[in-house]
């Protein structure tokens, strides 16, 4: 693939580069030590505004311009290589001669890349870009691909931030941006600028949140309707949380406003590693989790420097599980001795 010859135009420094600093979990290990140790600081670099010229967005998210696919469609750098493998003769016979080309109306803004799709990285990696621009988001069209449009996160969270023009480029054709306005990430996925992330939660706890206490402090969100990362023996981990007090939430039963409104009001939560457990960001500063993780995992860091940035206080658990899994994907088995006593450390007065 050729280089990008975009050159785009810095508009702006939009955040310092910055250092993240994260305590070890209140309920740390020192055999664990390798799952935490180089997550225990790390520099996050600068965030910039970035101008482009001439520059078409497709619809399966992909910035691009004469024969170069931009950097800037990527989560990281490196995902950029991947599409190596895939058949770019294909793809740009596809959107420059089979898909129709219109003109983005004005000014346009992108903040996705090709991982923001899912719950998890919309609220942590593209609103986060969006948080740093808000203030000009009344001046701007936000790009978005079709399949965003019905997302009920993506719309009710939209809200939050004012938007008031998006355009959706459908699988039909290509949007040509005269002038397209692309912030930088604010961290590389799974860290934290903490300005910005805690930017977000503020917005759409003051749009969604609970505006009084009651309901639930104490929440777990099973992912027992889940294809993978499931725990083994939910029924028997549910009876263990029960006794402490604690309501099973599925994530799915909810809009997301009302994800916002129940974990607004939570004091503690507890889930395996997946997508519910990124409501740890609708919770108040000062409250803690319990993340259930798999014992040799070592990468998925992302929820224990989400609670350092938003000033939760992290707890964890290692299980067991198909030693044949991926790590990533494993469903868990729960130990409920040692359950009980995480329990009673996490909801300690």
């Amino acid at each position: 693939m050729p280089p990008s010859n975009s050159r785009p135009k810095e508009v702006q420094k939009l955040l310092p580069e910055s250092v993240a600093q994260r305590p070890l979990p209140h309920n740390f290990q020192k055999s664990d030590l390798q799952l935490f140790n180089h997550e225990l600081e790390r520099v996050i670099p600068e965030s910039r505004l970035l101008e482009f010229s001439d520059v078409h967005a497709s619809a399966d998210g992909v910035l691009f311009k004469g024969l170069s696919i931009l950097t800037e469609s990527f989560a990281f750098p490196a995902n950029r290589e991947l599409w190596k493998r895939r058949s770019l003769i294909r793809f740009f016979v596809e959107n420059y001669l089979l898909r129709r080309t219109r003109a983005a109306r004005r000014v346009a803004l992108w903040i996705t890349d090709d991982w923001s799709y899912g719950y998890f990285h919309w609220l942590t990696d593209a609103l986060t870009r969006l948080y740093v621009v808000r203030e000009r988001v009344n001046q701007l069209v936000l790009l978005l691909p079709a399949a965003y449009e019905t997302l009920d996160f993506v719309q009710a969270s939209l809200k939050c931030f004012g938007v008031t023009e998006v355009d959706y480029v459908r699988q039909s054709e290509v949007i040509r941006c005269r002038r397209l306005l692309v912030p930088t990430h604010t961290a590389p996925s799974g860290h934290y600028n903490e300005e910005a992330i805690r930017g977000v939660r503020a917005l759409l706890l003051n749009c969604h949140g609970a505006a009084e206490s009651g309901g639930s402090e104490r929440i777990y969100v099973s992912r027992g309707r889940a294809p993978k990362r499931r725990i083994l023996n939910d029924d028997a981990t549910l009876a263990v949380l029960e006794e402490f007090g604690f309501e099973t939430i599925y994530a799915e039963d909810y809009s997301f406003a009302q994800q916002v409104e129940i974990f607004s009001r939570a004091r503690y939560v507890v889930s395996n590693h997946g997508a519910g457990l990124t409501n740890m960001l609708f919770a108040r500063e000062g409250g803690s989790v319990l993340e259930l993780r798999h014992h040799t995992d070592a990468i998925n860091n992302c929820y224990f420097t989400l609670a350092a940035a938003l000033g939760l206080n992290y707890f964890y658990q290692t299980c067991q599980s198909d030693a044949q899994q991926d790590p990533h994907t494993a469903d868990l088995v729960v130990d409920l001795t040692t359950l009980r006593a995480n329990l009673q450390l996490l909801t300690k007065p």
